[in-house]
């Protein structure tokens, strides 16, 4: 069975009607949308997050405006470099999950998605959610290549409109120097069984970001 595609699924008809819009604005308004800065600036994008944006979310979740602002930064720069999927390979990974690299990882085309060995890593949104396996990482390069953003998709499934996401943004020497803060084995599971059935998990920011740079090194 072909795996569900994770932009197409959430981003397809979005991405169709819309960023085409910004791509041209950007162009008319002579704007980077390398540029965190530049790209929210865009008349195209404020109306397309004030359409998006649930205010009773953001009342509740202050921080919930960044998540959006964050994915649709993302997921656009996924979209304008030509949709680039990286396949994590398990060996791969796994070889390097212990020795992870000391350098800067280029980020294929400046912006891509890597895609997971499937159920292999679980995470979840918050502390009284449910975990969910972790299916990709949509990640783009920004503000000439000084910041990383990254959006984690957990829980991608074809009965469901959207997935869960986790997204953060950080300098470069963040993403470089950054270390799990909690576990003193990464990604040690927290699912019950999760050990027998040799499963990982990302409890953590910092594991999420350590994680990303980790498959980057396998590219």
């Amino acid at each position: 069975m072909n795996r569900l595609d994770a932009f197409t699924h959430a981003f397809g008809l979005l991405s169709a009607d819309r960023f085409p819009e910004i791509h041209s604005d950007a162009k008319a308004e002579v704007r980077d949308t390398t540029d965190r800065s530049q790209f929210v600036a865009l008349r195209s994008v404020q109306h397309l997050l004030g359409e998006v944006e649930h205010p009773a979310l953001i009342e509740r979740d202050p921080e919930a405006a960044a998540e959006y602002l964050n994915a649709l930064f993302v997921t656009y720069r996924f979209w304008d470099v030509g949709s680039h999927v990286i396949q994590i390979a398990r060996d791969a990974l796994s070889a390097v999950l212990s020795s992870p690299p000391s350098d800067m990882p280029e980020v294929p085309h400046g912006a891509c998605y890597l895609l997971f060995p499937e159920r292999w890593f679980w995470a979840r949104i918050g502390p009284d959610e449910p975990h969910e396996p972790l299916d990709g990482i949509f990640m783009a390069t920004g503000d000439n290549g000084r910041e990383i953003s990254v959006l984690a998709v957990l829980g991608l499934r074809a009965d469901r409109p959207g997935f869960s996401q986790v997204t953060i943004s950080v300098s470069t020497e963040e993403f470089v120097t950054v270390h799990p803060e909690v576990n003193t084995s990464p990604f040690a599971p927290t699912l019950d069984g999760g050990e027998a059935a040799g499963l990982k998990s990302v409890s953590t920011m910092g594991e999420l970001l350590y994680l990303t740079r980790l498959a980057l090194a396998t590219c």
